[in-house]
């Protein structure tokens, strides 16, 4: 039985995930999605934000804005739940297969910081 117990702790939470991370106008904005991201699929990502010292933001208005730039699509911007310790959470899906680019958007103090990261969304 705590054989099992131990298995069952030392288990994978998920699937795999990719992080990625860039700093704009000293904000450091992290972004974590599945490393093999599925078309019609529910994509969870987790965005982390901190200041130019390390300290963890927690009061953003934070969204995505997802893009594929080869077959524009219109808007789609999900907005993001804080989760606290810096962390926001959001959920999109991806239409097609491709090259698709993530645009990050945090509102702080009525300013914007935009990070964006690509992604290839393989064959289904």
């Amino acid at each position: 039985m705590i054989l099992t117990l131990l298995a069952a702790c030392s288990a994978p939470s998920g699937p795999p995930t990719v992080r990625q991370e860039q700093t704009v106008d000293g904000i450091t904005i992290g972004l974590e999605a599945a490393d093999a991201p599925k078309v019609n699929a529910t994509q969870d990502f987790t965005i982390t934000l901190a200041d130019a010292k390390g300290q963890l933001i927690d009061d953003a208005s934070v969204y995505i804005d997802l893009l594929m730039p080869a077959m524009p699509m219109g808007s789609n911007r999900p907005v993001a739940s804080a989760a606290g310790q810096g962390r926001y959470n959001v959920q999109t899906v991806y239409t097609m297969s491709g090259t698709w680019e993530i645009t990050v958007v945090a509102e702080l103090d009525g300013v914007e910081h935009r990070a964006t990261f690509p992604r290839e969304v393989p064959e289904p």
